[in-house]
Protein backbone atom coordinates (compact mmCIF):
# COMPACT_ATOMS: atom_id res chain seq x y z
CA UNK A 1 0.00 0.00 0.00
CA UNK A 2 1.13 3.41 -0.62
CA UNK A 3 2.88 5.75 1.79
CA UNK A 4 -0.31 8.25 1.18
CA UNK A 5 -2.71 5.27 1.88
CA UNK A 6 -1.03 4.45 5.04
CA UNK A 7 -0.88 8.40 6.19
CA UNK A 8 -5.04 8.39 5.47
CA UNK A 9 -4.92 5.80 8.03
CA UNK A 10 -2.94 7.03 10.73
CA UNK A 11 -4.94 10.89 10.08
CA UNK A 12 -8.65 8.87 10.98
CA UNK A 13 -6.64 7.32 14.16
CA UNK A 14 -5.10 10.79 15.46
CA UNK A 15 -9.11 12.16 14.78
CA UNK A 16 -10.22 9.06 16.75
CA UNK A 17 -8.10 9.52 19.51
CA UNK A 18 -8.87 13.02 19.47
CA UNK A 19 -12.21 12.92 19.74
CA UNK A 20 -11.80 11.11 23.52
CA UNK A 21 -10.00 14.16 24.11
CA UNK A 22 -13.08 16.42 23.36
CA UNK A 23 -15.75 14.30 24.73
CA UNK A 24 -14.18 14.30 28.22
CA UNK A 25 -13.18 18.41 28.12
CA UNK A 26 -17.09 18.48 27.22
CA UNK A 27 -18.09 15.84 29.98
CA UNK A 28 -15.82 17.72 32.75
CA UNK A 29 -17.90 20.70 31.38
CA UNK A 30 -21.08 20.31 31.64
CA UNK A 31 -21.16 17.67 34.23
CA UNK A 32 -20.14 21.11 36.61
CA UNK A 33 -23.96 22.05 35.64
CA UNK A 34 -25.78 18.95 35.38
CA UNK A 35 -27.72 17.01 38.86
CA UNK A 36 -26.37 13.86 39.66
CA UNK A 37 -29.38 12.39 38.00
CA UNK A 38 -27.26 12.85 34.61
CA UNK A 39 -24.19 11.47 36.14
CA UNK A 40 -25.12 7.48 35.22
CA UNK A 41 -26.04 8.61 31.59
CA UNK A 42 -23.11 10.51 31.03
CA UNK A 43 -21.10 7.06 32.97
CA UNK A 44 -22.54 4.95 30.53
CA UNK A 45 -22.05 6.88 27.33
CA UNK A 46 -17.95 7.48 28.63
CA UNK A 47 -17.98 3.41 28.55
CA UNK A 48 -19.69 2.79 25.48
CA UNK A 49 -17.48 5.37 23.80
CA UNK A 50 -14.27 3.91 24.95
CA UNK A 51 -15.48 0.75 23.88
CA UNK A 52 -16.25 1.93 20.48
CA UNK A 53 -13.11 4.00 19.92
CA UNK A 54 -11.21 1.04 21.03
CA UNK A 55 -12.90 -1.11 18.27
CA UNK A 56 -12.44 1.12 15.69
CA UNK A 57 -8.70 2.28 16.11
CA UNK A 58 -8.31 -1.39 16.31
CA UNK A 59 -9.83 -1.72 13.05
CA UNK A 60 -7.58 0.78 11.44
CA UNK A 61 -5.00 -0.64 12.47
CA UNK A 62 -5.60 -4.12 11.44
CA UNK A 63 -8.40 -3.35 8.62
CA UNK A 64 -10.23 -6.09 6.67
CA UNK A 65 -10.11 -6.06 3.09
CA UNK A 66 -13.27 -8.34 1.94
CA UNK A 67 -13.58 -9.46 -1.72
CA UNK A 68 -16.87 -10.59 -3.01
CA UNK A 69 -17.36 -12.53 -6.12
CA UNK A 70 -21.14 -12.63 -7.49
CA UNK A 71 -22.33 -12.87 -11.05
CA UNK A 72 -24.50 -14.08 -13.84
CA UNK A 73 -25.61 -17.63 -13.85
CA UNK A 74 -23.01 -20.10 -14.90
CA UNK A 75 -20.40 -16.95 -14.93
CA UNK A 76 -17.72 -18.78 -13.54
CA UNK A 77 -17.43 -16.80 -10.30
CA UNK A 78 -16.75 -20.36 -8.18
CA UNK A 79 -13.59 -21.09 -10.41
CA UNK A 80 -12.55 -17.24 -10.17
CA UNK A 81 -12.56 -17.89 -6.24
CA UNK A 82 -10.84 -21.00 -6.59
CA UNK A 83 -8.17 -19.06 -9.08
CA UNK A 84 -7.83 -16.44 -6.03
CA UNK A 85 -7.38 -19.29 -3.72
CA UNK A 86 -4.75 -21.30 -6.17
CA UNK A 87 -6.70 -24.37 -5.47
CA UNK A 88 -9.96 -26.31 -5.87
CA UNK A 89 -12.12 -25.84 -2.41
CA UNK A 90 -15.47 -24.72 -4.09
CA UNK A 91 -17.52 -26.97 -5.96
CA UNK A 92 -18.13 -26.03 -9.96
CA UNK A 93 -20.38 -27.53 -12.53
CA UNK A 94 -21.72 -26.90 -15.86
CA UNK A 95 -25.23 -26.02 -14.41
CA UNK A 96 -25.46 -23.63 -11.46
CA UNK A 97 -23.91 -25.12 -8.42
CA UNK A 98 -23.48 -22.38 -6.10
CA UNK A 99 -25.99 -22.63 -3.25
CA UNK A 100 -25.44 -20.41 0.05
CA UNK A 101 -23.09 -18.33 0.90
CA UNK A 102 -19.23 -19.31 1.26
CA UNK A 103 -16.74 -17.11 3.70
CA UNK A 104 -13.19 -17.69 3.70
CA UNK A 105 -10.54 -16.43 5.96
CA UNK A 106 -7.20 -16.25 5.64
CA UNK A 107 -5.21 -18.65 8.19
CA UNK A 108 -2.41 -20.94 7.73
CA UNK A 109 -4.15 -23.53 9.48
CA UNK A 110 -7.21 -25.21 7.18
CA UNK A 111 -10.43 -25.35 8.74
CA UNK A 112 -13.61 -25.98 7.59
CA UNK A 113 -16.71 -24.72 9.52
CA UNK A 114 -20.36 -25.71 8.16
CA UNK A 115 -22.86 -23.64 9.86
CA UNK A 116 -25.68 -25.07 11.82
CA UNK A 117 -28.86 -23.45 9.94
CA UNK A 118 -32.55 -23.26 10.51
CA UNK A 119 -34.31 -26.75 9.03
CA UNK A 120 -30.40 -28.18 7.77
CA UNK A 121 -30.76 -31.37 6.23
CA UNK A 122 -27.14 -31.69 6.50
CA UNK A 123 -24.07 -32.39 8.80
CA UNK A 124 -23.06 -29.31 10.57
CA UNK A 125 -19.98 -28.95 12.71
CA UNK A 126 -16.21 -28.29 12.17
CA UNK A 127 -13.37 -29.98 10.17
CA UNK A 128 -9.95 -28.98 11.56
CA UNK A 129 -6.65 -29.59 9.50
CA UNK A 130 -8.85 -30.89 6.45
CA UNK A 131 -6.73 -31.35 3.08
CA UNK A 132 -8.54 -29.33 -0.19
CA UNK A 133 -10.17 -32.52 -1.31
CA UNK A 134 -12.27 -32.74 1.52
CA UNK A 135 -13.42 -29.44 1.26
CA UNK A 136 -14.12 -29.41 -1.97
CA UNK A 137 -16.44 -32.95 -1.13
CA UNK A 138 -18.19 -31.71 1.88
CA UNK A 139 -19.62 -28.22 0.54
CA UNK A 140 -20.74 -30.32 -3.23
CA UNK A 141 -22.22 -32.76 -0.46
CA UNK A 142 -24.33 -29.88 1.22
CA UNK A 143 -24.73 -27.80 -1.80
CA UNK A 144 -26.72 -30.51 -3.59
CA UNK A 145 -28.93 -31.68 -0.49
CA UNK A 146 -29.52 -28.24 -0.46
CA UNK A 147 -30.51 -27.51 -4.56
CA UNK A 148 -32.24 -31.01 -4.34
CA UNK A 149 -35.00 -29.94 -1.66
CA UNK A 150 -35.05 -26.46 -1.94
CA UNK A 151 -37.89 -27.03 -4.35
CA UNK A 152 -40.15 -28.86 -1.79
CA UNK A 153 -39.30 -27.29 1.24
CA UNK A 154 -39.05 -23.30 0.42
CA UNK A 155 -38.42 -22.06 3.39
CA UNK A 156 -34.89 -24.07 3.56
CA UNK A 157 -32.37 -22.16 4.65
CA UNK A 158 -29.24 -21.70 2.58
CA UNK A 159 -26.45 -23.69 3.81
CA UNK A 160 -23.73 -21.05 5.08
CA UNK A 161 -19.33 -22.40 5.02
CA UNK A 162 -16.88 -20.70 6.52
CA UNK A 163 -13.49 -22.01 5.69
CA UNK A 164 -10.04 -20.94 6.98
CA UNK A 165 -7.30 -21.03 4.30
CA UNK A 166 -4.08 -20.10 3.35
CA UNK A 167 -4.92 -18.38 0.13
CA UNK A 168 -2.63 -17.65 -2.67
CA UNK A 169 -4.48 -13.61 -2.75
CA UNK A 170 -2.86 -12.57 0.30
CA UNK A 171 0.32 -13.78 -0.46
CA UNK A 172 -0.37 -12.23 -4.21
CA UNK A 173 -0.76 -8.61 -3.06
CA UNK A 174 0.36 -8.61 0.76
CA UNK A 175 3.65 -6.45 0.06
CA UNK A 176 0.40 -3.68 -1.09
CA UNK A 177 -1.15 -3.86 2.14
CA UNK A 178 -0.74 -2.64 5.20
CA UNK A 179 0.99 -4.73 7.79
CA UNK A 180 -1.74 -6.78 9.69
CA UNK A 181 -4.39 -6.84 7.26
CA UNK A 182 -7.21 -9.07 7.47
CA UNK A 183 -8.38 -10.42 4.25
CA UNK A 184 -11.55 -12.26 3.68
CA UNK A 185 -13.65 -13.42 0.49
CA UNK A 186 -17.12 -14.22 0.17
CA UNK A 187 -18.42 -16.10 -2.18
CA UNK A 188 -22.39 -15.79 -3.38
CA UNK A 189 -24.56 -18.03 -5.79
CA UNK A 190 -25.86 -15.09 -7.07
CA UNK A 191 -28.81 -12.72 -7.62
CA UNK A 192 -31.41 -14.91 -6.12
CA UNK A 193 -29.20 -14.32 -3.03
CA UNK A 194 -28.80 -11.30 -2.58
CA UNK A 195 -32.48 -10.88 -2.70
CA UNK A 196 -32.69 -12.97 -0.07
CA UNK A 197 -33.79 -10.68 2.77
CA UNK A 198 -33.03 -14.12 5.40
CA UNK A 199 -28.99 -13.41 4.60
CA UNK A 200 -28.69 -9.88 5.45
CA UNK A 201 -25.77 -10.29 7.44
CA UNK A 202 -23.90 -11.69 4.57
CA UNK A 203 -25.15 -9.38 2.10
CA UNK A 204 -24.35 -6.94 4.45
CA UNK A 205 -20.49 -7.83 4.27
CA UNK A 206 -20.93 -8.09 0.69
CA UNK A 207 -21.79 -4.45 1.02
CA UNK A 208 -18.87 -3.49 2.29
CA UNK A 209 -16.60 -5.78 0.27
CA UNK A 210 -15.01 -4.88 -3.34
CA UNK A 211 -17.47 -6.95 -5.25
CA UNK A 212 -15.98 -9.03 -8.28
CA UNK A 213 -19.06 -9.23 -10.88
CA UNK A 214 -18.98 -11.88 -13.36
CA UNK A 215 -20.30 -12.32 -16.70
CA UNK A 216 -20.45 -15.38 -18.97
CA UNK A 217 -18.88 -14.13 -22.13
CA UNK A 218 -19.63 -17.43 -23.88
CA UNK A 219 -23.73 -16.92 -24.03
CA UNK A 220 -24.71 -15.43 -27.75
CA UNK A 221 -28.01 -15.70 -27.82
CA UNK A 222 -29.15 -11.70 -27.63
CA UNK A 223 -32.47 -12.62 -25.40
CA UNK A 224 -30.15 -14.12 -22.68
CA UNK A 225 -27.42 -11.42 -23.29
CA UNK A 226 -30.54 -9.13 -22.39
CA UNK A 227 -31.20 -11.31 -19.20
CA UNK A 228 -28.15 -11.95 -18.09
CA UNK A 229 -27.14 -7.55 -18.59
CA UNK A 230 -30.25 -6.91 -16.50
CA UNK A 231 -28.68 -9.45 -13.90
CA UNK A 232 -25.68 -7.62 -13.36
CA UNK A 233 -27.62 -4.28 -12.84
CA UNK A 234 -29.80 -5.81 -10.20
CA UNK A 235 -26.82 -6.94 -8.50
CA UNK A 236 -25.16 -3.72 -8.45
CA UNK A 237 -28.56 -2.57 -7.57
CA UNK A 238 -29.13 -5.14 -4.92
CA UNK A 239 -25.73 -4.46 -3.04
CA UNK A 240 -26.16 -1.16 -3.09
CA UNK A 241 -25.89 0.71 -5.84
CA UNK A 242 -22.12 2.06 -5.55
CA UNK A 243 -19.99 1.00 -8.65
CA UNK A 244 -16.92 2.13 -7.43
CA UNK A 245 -16.88 -0.90 -5.34
CA UNK A 246 -17.25 -2.98 -8.40
CA UNK A 247 -15.31 -4.45 -10.53
CA UNK A 248 -16.49 -6.19 -14.00
CA UNK A 249 -15.21 -9.16 -15.07
CA UNK A 250 -16.28 -10.51 -19.16
CA UNK A 251 -15.09 -14.24 -17.76
CA UNK A 252 -14.51 -17.34 -20.00
CA UNK A 253 -13.04 -14.47 -22.43
CA UNK A 254 -10.98 -17.44 -24.36
CA UNK A 255 -14.08 -18.51 -26.14
CA UNK A 256 -13.32 -16.08 -29.10
CA UNK A 257 -10.13 -17.76 -29.75
CA UNK A 258 -11.94 -20.24 -31.55
CA UNK A 259 -12.95 -17.69 -34.46
CA UNK A 260 -10.61 -17.22 -37.29
CA UNK A 261 -9.86 -13.57 -36.27
CA UNK A 262 -10.52 -13.96 -32.61
CA UNK A 263 -8.74 -10.73 -31.73
CA UNK A 264 -11.42 -8.54 -33.89
CA UNK A 265 -14.40 -10.50 -32.74
CA UNK A 266 -13.07 -10.54 -28.82
CA UNK A 267 -12.44 -6.67 -29.10
CA UNK A 268 -15.98 -6.19 -30.69
CA UNK A 269 -17.70 -8.85 -27.76
CA UNK A 270 -15.82 -6.35 -25.21
CA UNK A 271 -16.34 -2.64 -26.43
CA UNK A 272 -20.24 -3.55 -26.91
CA UNK A 273 -20.57 -5.57 -23.58
CA UNK A 274 -19.06 -2.55 -21.77
CA UNK A 275 -21.25 0.34 -23.40
CA UNK A 276 -24.12 -1.74 -22.20
CA UNK A 277 -23.31 -2.32 -19.43
CA UNK A 278 -22.62 1.04 -18.59
CA UNK A 279 -25.54 2.62 -19.89
CA UNK A 280 -27.57 0.17 -18.21
CA UNK A 281 -25.68 1.10 -15.10
CA UNK A 282 -26.33 4.80 -16.06
CA UNK A 283 -30.05 4.42 -16.71
CA UNK A 284 -30.62 2.68 -13.65
CA UNK A 285 -28.42 4.53 -11.70
CA UNK A 286 -28.06 8.14 -12.76
CA UNK A 287 -26.50 9.37 -9.72
CA UNK A 288 -23.64 7.57 -10.31
CA UNK A 289 -22.59 8.26 -13.96
CA UNK A 290 -19.30 9.87 -13.41
CA UNK A 291 -18.02 6.59 -11.92
CA UNK A 292 -19.84 4.69 -14.30
CA UNK A 293 -17.95 6.11 -16.90
CA UNK A 294 -14.65 5.44 -15.59
CA UNK A 295 -15.44 1.86 -14.94
CA UNK A 296 -12.56 -0.54 -16.75
CA UNK A 297 -14.10 -3.75 -17.60
CA UNK A 298 -11.66 -6.59 -17.40
CA UNK A 299 -10.87 -10.10 -19.68
CA UNK A 300 -10.03 -12.92 -17.82
CA UNK A 301 -10.76 -16.76 -18.31
CA UNK A 302 -10.60 -18.10 -14.97
CA UNK A 303 -10.48 -22.12 -15.50
CA UNK A 304 -7.15 -21.76 -17.60
CA UNK A 305 -5.64 -19.70 -15.30
CA UNK A 306 -6.51 -21.75 -12.61
CA UNK A 307 -5.16 -24.76 -14.49
CA UNK A 308 -1.58 -22.25 -15.62
CA UNK A 309 -1.09 -22.48 -11.88
CA UNK A 310 -2.38 -25.94 -10.54
CA UNK A 311 0.20 -27.85 -13.29
CA UNK A 312 2.75 -25.94 -11.54
CA UNK A 313 1.98 -27.10 -8.50
CA UNK A 314 4.65 -29.36 -6.15
CA UNK A 315 2.24 -32.05 -5.88
CA UNK A 316 3.15 -34.51 -8.63
CA UNK A 317 -1.17 -35.70 -8.55
CA UNK A 318 -2.21 -32.27 -8.10
CA UNK A 319 -0.02 -31.13 -11.03
CA UNK A 320 -0.86 -34.66 -13.14
CA UNK A 321 -4.80 -33.92 -12.81
CA UNK A 322 -3.99 -29.86 -13.79
CA UNK A 323 -2.39 -31.60 -17.01
CA UNK A 324 -5.26 -33.70 -17.93
CA UNK A 325 -7.85 -31.03 -17.31
CA UNK A 326 -5.64 -28.39 -19.39
CA UNK A 327 -5.04 -31.04 -22.41
CA UNK A 328 -8.74 -31.79 -22.45
CA UNK A 329 -10.83 -28.61 -21.75
CA UNK A 330 -7.63 -26.04 -22.79
CA UNK A 331 -6.29 -27.87 -25.49
CA UNK A 332 -7.65 -24.88 -28.24
CA UNK A 333 -5.61 -22.41 -26.10
CA UNK A 334 -1.94 -24.47 -26.64
CA UNK A 335 -0.31 -22.83 -29.03
CA UNK A 336 -0.06 -26.18 -31.77
CA UNK A 337 4.15 -26.07 -31.94
CA UNK A 338 3.71 -26.76 -27.66
CA UNK A 339 0.95 -29.16 -28.33
CA UNK A 340 2.83 -30.92 -30.96
CA UNK A 341 6.22 -31.52 -28.20
CA UNK A 342 3.70 -32.94 -25.29
CA UNK A 343 3.57 -36.66 -25.30
CA UNK A 344 0.04 -37.90 -25.61
CA UNK A 345 -0.58 -38.88 -21.56
CA UNK A 346 -0.30 -35.67 -19.70
CA UNK A 347 0.95 -37.86 -16.31
CA UNK A 348 4.64 -38.13 -18.96
CA UNK A 349 5.18 -34.06 -19.37
CA UNK A 350 8.12 -33.37 -18.60
CA UNK A 351 9.08 -30.05 -16.51
CA UNK A 352 9.80 -28.49 -18.81
CA UNK A 353 7.01 -29.33 -20.55
CA UNK A 354 4.51 -28.18 -17.89
CA UNK A 355 6.37 -25.08 -17.73
CA UNK A 356 5.44 -24.18 -20.93
CA UNK A 357 1.69 -24.86 -20.81
CA UNK A 358 1.60 -22.86 -17.73
CA UNK A 359 2.89 -19.97 -19.04
CA UNK A 360 1.08 -20.69 -22.26
CA UNK A 361 -2.48 -20.62 -20.69
CA UNK A 362 -1.47 -17.97 -18.15
CA UNK A 363 -1.16 -15.51 -20.81
CA UNK A 364 -3.54 -16.34 -23.41
CA UNK A 365 -6.17 -16.14 -20.12
CA UNK A 366 -5.12 -12.25 -19.32
CA UNK A 367 -4.49 -13.64 -16.14
CA UNK A 368 -1.20 -11.61 -15.48
CA UNK A 369 -3.52 -8.24 -16.70
CA UNK A 370 -6.05 -9.30 -14.56
CA UNK A 371 -3.87 -9.75 -11.26
CA UNK A 372 -2.32 -6.23 -12.07
CA UNK A 373 -5.35 -4.34 -12.44
CA UNK A 374 -6.71 -6.17 -9.17
CA UNK A 375 -3.57 -5.08 -7.55
CA UNK A 376 -3.62 -1.68 -9.00
CA UNK A 377 -7.10 -1.47 -7.53
CA UNK A 378 -6.68 -3.02 -4.02
CA UNK A 379 -3.74 -0.47 -3.47
CA UNK A 380 -5.15 2.46 -4.90
CA UNK A 381 -8.55 2.55 -2.94
CA UNK A 382 -7.91 0.37 0.05
CA UNK A 383 -8.71 3.21 2.38
CA UNK A 384 -12.29 3.83 0.64
CA UNK A 385 -13.01 0.30 1.00
CA UNK A 386 -12.23 -0.19 4.81
CA UNK A 387 -12.43 3.41 6.83
CA UNK A 388 -15.68 4.44 5.85
CA UNK A 389 -17.38 1.52 6.94
CA UNK A 390 -15.17 1.42 10.04
CA UNK A 391 -16.59 4.81 11.18
CA UNK A 392 -20.10 3.90 10.29
CA UNK A 393 -20.14 0.76 13.07
CA UNK A 394 -18.48 3.36 15.78
CA UNK A 395 -21.20 6.25 14.92
CA UNK A 396 -23.77 3.05 15.42
CA UNK A 397 -22.11 1.99 18.45
CA UNK A 398 -21.48 4.97 20.02
CA UNK A 399 -20.98 8.55 18.10
CA UNK A 400 -25.11 8.43 17.21
CA UNK A 401 -26.10 8.78 20.56
CA UNK A 402 -23.34 10.59 21.89
CA UNK A 403 -24.35 13.48 19.71
CA UNK A 404 -27.64 13.08 20.47
CA UNK A 405 -27.23 13.33 24.54
CA UNK A 406 -25.02 16.44 23.71
CA UNK A 407 -27.70 18.18 21.72
CA UNK A 408 -30.82 17.27 24.05
CA UNK A 409 -28.95 17.85 27.00
CA UNK A 410 -27.55 21.10 26.13
CA UNK A 411 -30.87 22.43 24.59
CA UNK A 412 -32.47 21.14 27.55
CA UNK A 413 -30.10 22.88 29.71
CA UNK A 414 -30.21 26.67 27.93
CA UNK A 415 -33.75 26.16 28.01
CA UNK A 416 -33.40 25.65 32.09
CA UNK A 417 -31.46 28.62 33.16
CA UNK A 418 -31.71 27.24 36.88
CA UNK A 419 -28.77 24.48 35.41
CA UNK A 420 -26.42 26.92 34.89
CA UNK A 421 -26.89 28.81 38.20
Amino acid sequence: MSQKSYEVFQKVENKATLLQSYWDNFKDEIIRHLPRSYYAEIDALSTNLDTALEILIEELRHPTLILATTGTTSSGKSTLVNFLCGADIVPTAVSEMSAGAVTIEYSQEKTLIIEETPGALWECGKWPSIPESEIYRLLEQVMLAYIDNKKDNPSLAYPKFLIYYPFRLLKEYERNLPRGVRVKMLDLPGLSYVGDESNMEVIKQCREALCLVTYNSQETDPQKIKSLLLQVVEEVKGLGGFPKRMLFILNKIDVFRNDRNWTESEKRFVEKTTNSIKNELTEQLGEYKKDIEELKIIKLSTLPALLALQIQSSNRNDSNIACRDADLKCGQLIEENILEDLPRKAENWSSQDRIRVAEDLWQKSYAEEFQQYLNQHISQHFPKLVIPQAIERFKVAAGNSIEQWAVQTTTGCANNNSYFK
